[in-house]
């Protein structure tokens, strides 16, 4: 039986990793794929629409593994636009038997001291952060949690009681 996928969505620094990780930690037979572990592999990224296609893709090709194997998959990255989001989805189609958005959302302060604490090399620069954000298409229907004001642990919560 297909597995279910747990799509995860914001802009960077928006708390989307942190909250994924501790979602899937409650359930062992969920697999966590990020963009930014895809992303990490390549020695100096641009940040540019081809790498993006790039790394999207490679997701995509763990996730469609994960979700034929049964395992439960959460796909986390920006998934900034409609279009991205039917593009991931395509190849998908027939290896789900369910499909959740998490939109994490948080003020743009926020993200960007979130991003900026982050690893030199992880870092998304500023601008890139504020153009996502000026073009974010947020997904609906959606599960949004606003991470301004409450904890990683808190969002998870609220996630796993609302989808689980």
């Amino acid at each position: 039986m297909p597995g279910r996928l747990i799509i995860f969505c914001g802009i960077p620094g928006s708390g989307k990793t942190s909250i994924a990780r501790i979602v899937a930690r409650k359930d062992p037979t969920t697999v966590h794929i990020q963009t930014d572990a895809i992303r990490a592999m390549i020695a100096k990224p641009t940040f540019g629409a081809d790498e993006s296609d790039f790394v999207y893709r490679a997701c995509v090709e763990v996730a469609k593994e994960a979700l034929d194997k049964g395992y439960t998959a959460i796909l986390d990255a920006t998934f900034g636009s409609a279009r991205r989001r039917e593009a991931t989805l395509a190849p998908l189609a027939n290896s789900y038997s369910r499909i959740d958005f998490v939109h994490v959302k948080c003020h743009l302060e926020t993200a960007l001291r979130r991003n900026a604490a982050r690893s030199s090399e992880a870092v998304v620069p500023e601008q890139t952060v504020r153009d996502m954000l000026s073009t974010f298409e947020a997904p609906f229907p959606s599960f949004v949690v606003d991470t301004s004001k409450i904890t990683p642990e808190a969002a998870a919560g609220l996630i796993i009681q609302a989808l689980f």
